[in-house]
């Protein structure tokens, strides 16, 4: 019954609802599998034997979370399909409105995309188990939606065959240099990692900042490896948004190439994935999810060349070489809200930079 406008609940009707309340609020029983803490059924996982999972990383990244995936749980196998951010994005809608549901587990480089999705009831609810090693700003707002799966963050970069130490930029405003003009790449609109630098360094520098920078004739490409290429090459001297995984991998590989951290901070930003709603491999959707969340999910993450993204989980083990986030300064989008609506802004700007 209703006492001054709240539900009072006798003992003896509190005795009879409490089976229906627990059986109401429980998941399956959590298992650890391979190393993961997991509420999936493992055998109807196993039968449905297959994921797929869209992401916003190169193609050999993909391949990396596939194979490894699929190792520890041979009986399923693991697929998937890359693009960048805006326009995996675009696809996904596209299909969704087409009424085709193919894709499990997605993973956005933007979390203003992943909060837009979240908006459309894209996502399936589910709460891992192993979400409780991740801190609560890790997670989705209310958590289960989705969570972190790593940060990826952005300096500059310059080919030290071409650029002298004494003339390379130390601050994001030695990129309008006009030492740089026609030497300078980027990556396109469809970034997410690049909208963060872009709104970052306007927030900065002011409107001015770009419009200066567009002077330099930039060049604008759709993925890191395109970026470190050119710049390994000496195609470009520098590179105006080095992502440190991109950097790392070509550093490993022998490139002459320095990294460059602007002491007003590196635009960073997390990257977002979750189960998406009406997945057609509902149970190995779950399983994939808790193991990218997992320790194991974790270290492929830090250590495998083709990402190198810090974890956020609190037991995660540093960076090779020691690093990690706290070493560097981030600078992340704090009004998330504002953020996403100046979107449609960059786009037509960082476009028309780039003559597209």
């Amino acid at each position: 019954m209703f006492k001054n406008g709240t539900m009072s609940i006798t003992r003896r009707s509190a005795l009879l609802a409490a089976p229906a309340l627990l059986l109401a609020g429980r998941s399956r029983a959590e298992t650890s599998v391979a190393g993961v803490k997991t509420n999936a059924d493992i055998a109807k996982a196993e039968a449905e034997g297959a994921v797929v999972f869209y992401t916003h990383d190169s193609d050999p990244a993909g391949a990396a979370i596939a194979d490894a995936f699929t190792k520890d749980f041979p009986k399923i196998k693991a697929s998937y399909l890359r693009a960048q951010n805006g326009a995996l994005y675009s696809k996904l809608l596209a299909e969704r409105s087409a009424g085709r549901y193919g894709v499990d587990v997605i993973q956005f480089s933007e979390v203003s995309t992943a909060l837009d999705f979240k908006k459309r009831d894209g996502y399936t609810h589910y709460d891992s188990p192993e979400a409780s090693a991740y801190p609560a700003d890790a997670l989705s707002s209310p958590a289960g939606y989705y969570f972190y799966s790593g940060v990826t963050f952005g300096g500059i970069a310059y080919n030290t065959d071409k650029v002298s130490v004494a003339d390379a930029p130390k601050t994001w405003k030695d990129l309008l240099n006009p030492l740089w003009k026609n030497g300078v790449n980027t990556k396109q609109a469809t970034s997410g990692m690049q909208f963060v630098e872009w709104y970052e360094l306007k927030k900065l520098y002011g409107d001015g900042f770009w419009k200066e920078f567009a002077k330099q004739r930039p060049r604008g490409f759709d993925s890191r490896i395109q970026l470190f290429d050119r710049l390994a090459k000496g195609d470009d001297k520098i590179c105006a948004l080095a992502e440190w995984a991109g950097y790392q991998l070509y550093k490993d590989r022998g490139a002459p190439i320095a990294f460059v951290t602007p002491p007003d901070g590196l635009p960073a930003t997390p990257i977002a994935a979750g189960i998406v709603s009406n997945s057609p491999h509902p149970e190995a959707a779950k399983l994939f999810l808790d193991w990218m969340m997992s320790p194991r999910g974790q270290n492929l993450y830090q250590t495998n060349s083709y990402f190198y993204y810090p974890s956020l989980r609190r037991d995660a083990e540093p960076m090779p070489g020691g690093m990690k986030l706290s070493d560097f300064k981030l600078l992340y989008p704090q009004d998330m809200e504002a953020y996403a609506a100046a979107h449609p802004t960059f786009v037509k700007e960082w476009n028309g930079m780039l003559g597209l």
